[in-house]
């Protein structure tokens, strides 16, 4: 590997190893009452919801790739789908196969450990590619959109999600803007050389990222944006420190959501989730010329 390439392998290295030590937390959050676990689970319920939409007939292939616990994977394959579902995490793609078991879908759904930077699937594989709760995690989000596009088939769809660089939740927590990023990392570092505060490796953080740059990678890869929407309010805390009662918390969620989903200004970009549908560009036909000896051509779409 060359030695730009070794920052991004050891940074996600880092993010593998924590996910790894934490996998039971992500199986338990979609059973959880708290705030966080309710949006959890409505962001896959507006994924599911977006599926639906289109229309797949039984047996279309999906690929789903950070498949956690499995939960998505299995609500895909009640729908007649068939399911190719990946995770970089071993810990993860086992607590996948049990809860697969036990839902009785195991003929539908095949389970691996993948890496979303080199997917081992044929070009235009695929009539669906779902990633949740992936390009926070990712060092080159680019790299695996490019990928996403590659086993897309011509005319597939795409539903991903990216941490909301203005999310509300955020913004008005100073611990956790991202703007002030940078001078957390800085002083982290000086404390650090001071001896002041011990390095703390366990959790590596999520990356945010803007709607726009989102939508320009799609584009950038063919990928034709259908809709996006910005969902999660909460918990609202302040220097990490959640400031209302779990009940009151969820309830704030679903005021400020209904604002978002009604299109109100300073709540419709603002969610902590940016949850985006995509399809792949379909190559253009050959065209003929009104000259009889000229055939002129669209020119084809690249691959990702």
């Amino acid at each position: 590997m060359s030695k730009p390439d070794v920052p991004h392998r050891q940074g996600q290295e880092k993010v593998n190893a924590y996910f790894q030590s934490q996998s039971s937390y992500w199986k338990e959050i979609y059973a959880s009452c708290d705030v966080q676990g309710e949006i959890i689970r409505e962001r896959q319920a507006a994924a599911l919801d977006w599926v639906e939409s289109l229309g797949l007939t039984p047996g279309s292939r999906v690929l789903e790739i950070g498949c956690g616990a499995g939960y998505m994977a299995v609500e895909l394959a009640r729908h007649g789908l068939q399911v190719h579902a990946i995770d970089s995490i071993e810990a993860m793609v086992e607590l996948a196969r049990g809860y697969v078991r036990e839902s009785g879908v195991t003929e539908l759904i095949s389970l691996g450990v993948g890496n979303v930077y080199s997917l081992v699937f044929e070009d235009d594989s695929f009539d669906l590619i779902i990633a949740i709760g992936v390009i926070p995690w990712l060092d080159q989000p680019e790299l695996a959109i490019k990928e996403m596009a590659r086993v897309a088939k011509p005319g597939a769809h795409v539903i991903l999600t990216a941490n909301n660089r203005v999310g509300l939740t955020n913004v008005l927590d100073p611990w956790l803007n991202p703007a002030l990023a940078s001078l957390k990392r800085h002083v982290k570092r000086a404390l650090e050389r001071t001896g002041l505060r011990h390095q703390l490796s366990a959790d590596p953080g999520a990356t945010f990222h803007s709607r726009r740059f989102i939508d320009k990678t799609l584009v950038r890869f063919e990928l034709i944006k259908i809709k996006g929407k910005t969902l999660g309010f909460g918990p609202f805390s302040l220097f990490r420190r959640t400031m209302l009662p779990e009940r009151f918390g969820i309830a704030l969620h679903h005021r400020l959501q209904r604002l978002a989903d009604w299109g109100v200004p300073g709540f419709r970009s603002t969610g902590m989730s940016y949850l985006v549908l995509a399809r792949k560009s379909s190559p253009r036909p050959l065209t003929r010329s009104t000259s009889a000896d000229s055939l002129l051509s669209q020119p084809n779409w690249r691959r990702g």
